[in-house]
C-alpha cells in the first residue's frame, strides 16, 4: 500500500516539473511587462489618462463626474464611433483606497503613448452646438471657479475649466500651471458676474516628465490664448497637447510635491470647524441627560436594597413612588434571557 502511494506521487511529480518548465518562462515574462503596477513602460506602450471629477475649487467636497460638463469625446480609437470595446468613459476599477477617497476615475479617451524624445502630440475633437443648457453648465462652472482633475500612472493633475474676462477678453496672467492660477482666483458674484463674460480652456497642455522607463511628474497648464468666449450655439475645439520631458529626479521622489502644503492647500473652515464642535458638544450633553434620568431611579433603588433588608421603611421618590417593588422593563429584563439556559443545552455544546 506505502509503496503504491510513494510511486504515485513520483509519478505525479514526473507530470508536474515539466508543466512548470513550459509556464515558468510565461510568468516570468508576465512579471517583467511593463504597465500600471509597475509603473515601467516600453517605448509606445499605452498610459492610460483617467479623468477623476469637476467641481468648485473651494469646496472640494461638491464633486461631479466630469463629462457631466458637456466636453467632447477625443477623435481617437477609443471614440465611441471608432472603439468596438466601447472604452472611453468605462469606469475603472477602484482599489480600496482610491473608493473611500471618493474617486469616480473614467476612462478620458485619449490616446496616450509612452515616446520619450518624440515630438509634442496633439489630440483634438469638436463639440457639437452648444444647447443652452449646455452653455449655462459652461458658464457656471467658470463662474464658481470650477476645476477638474486627471490621473495619469497614478499621478494626479488639476486644471481649469474657464475664466470670468471682460467683453474685451481682457490679459490672463501666465502661470506656472492651472493650480497656482485657480489659487489667485476667487468666485465670481451673480452681480460682478453681469460685468464679465465666461469664456473656457480649449487647449491644454500635459507635460510628462520621465526618468528612463519611468514616469516621475505630470504637469497640466492651459493655453490662455485658447479662450473662447461661451455662447449658445457655440462649437469649441479642445485640444490636449502631450509633450515628455527627460528629467534627471528619482522615481521615488514623484510623490513628494504633493506632501507639500503649498502645493495643494485650502482655506481651514473654522465657522464649519466650531459648528461641528459645538454640535458634539450639544449631543453629549443631550445624551447624558437621557442616561442620567433613565438610570436615577435604577441606581437609588439598587443601593438602598441593603437598607429594606434590614428592616427600614419603604423609600420612595420625588414624585411619592415606591423605589422599590417595580418589576425591570425593556432593555433590563436582558439579564433573565442571559443567564437563562437554552433548550437541548448538551447538543448546542456538542454542536458550538
Amino acid at each position: 500500500m506505502i509503496k503504491t502511494k510513494v510511486s504515485q506521487c513520483r509519478d505525479n511529480r514526473k507530470h508536474t516539473l515539466p508543466t512548470m518548465r513550459v509556464l515558468l518562462p510565461f510568468l516570468l515574462l508576465a512579471s517583467t511587462q511593463g504597465d500600471v503596477s509597475s509603473h515601467r513602460y516600453k517605448v509606445d506602450e499605452h498610459v492610460e489618462l483617467w479623468v477623476n471629477k469637476v467641481g468648485p475649487y473651494a469646496n472640494p467636497q461638491e464633486a461631479y463626474e466630469y463629462y457631466t460638463l458637456p466636453y467632447c469625446a477625443p477623435d481617437t480609437k477609443h471614440h465611441p464611433d471608432k472603439d468596438e470595446t466601447k472604452r472611453f468613459n468605462v469606469r475603472k476599477f477602484h482599489s480600496l483606497g482610491e473608493s473611500f477617497g471618493g474617486h469616480s476615475l473614467r476612462h478620458s479617451g485619449h490616446d496616450v503613448t509612452f515616446t520619450p524624445g518624440s515630438s509634442q502630440k496633439t489630440e483634438s475633437c469638436t463639440t457639437k452646438p452648444l444647447s443652452a443648457d449646455d452653455a449655462e453648465k459652461f458658464a457656471k462652472a467658470v463662474q464658481h471657479r470650477w476645476f477638474y482633475q486627471m490621473y495619469l500612472d497614478d499621478l494626479p493633475v488639476w486644471g481649469m475649466v474657464g475664466e470670468m474676462l471682460p467683453d474685451s477678453g481682457g490679459v490672463v496672467k501666465k502661470e506656472k500651471d492651472d493650480l497656482q492660477r485657480l489659487d489667485h482666483m476667487s468666485d465670481v458674484s451673480d452681480a460682478d458676474a453681469s460685468e464679465l463674460k465666461p469664456y473656457v480652456y480649449t487647449a491644454r497642455n500635459l507635460i510628462i516628465s520621465y526618468n528612463d522607463d519611468q514616469i516621475v511628474k505630470v504637469d497640466l497648464t492651459s493655453d490662455p490664448k485658447s479662450l473662447e468666449e461661451i455662447k449658445a450655439g457655440s462649437t469649441f475645439s479642445f485640444k490636449l497637447h502631450v509633450q515628455f520631458v527627460e528629467t534627471a529626479e528619482e522615481f521615488h521622489t514623484r510623490f513628494d510635491r504633493y506632501l507639500d502644503h503649498e502645493f495643494f492647500k485650502h482655506p481651514i473652515h473654522w465657522f464649519s470647524v466650531f459648528n461641528s464642535f459645538m454640535m458634539v458638544l450639544f449631543l453629549m450633553g443631550l445624551v447624558a441627560l437621557i442616561l442620567l434620568r433613565t438610570l436615577k431611579k435604577d441606581y437609588a433603588r439598587y443601593g438602598l436594597m441593603h437598607d429594606l433588608e434590614e428592616g427600614e421603611g419603604e423609600e420612595v421618590d420625588d414624585e411619592g413612588k415606591p423605589l422599590t417593588g417595580a418589576d425591570d422593563t425593556g432593555w433590563k429584563q436582558v439579564h433573565g434571557d442571559v443567564f437563562r439556559a437554552p433548550a437541548g443545552l448538551p447538543l448546542f455544546s456538542a454542536l458550538f
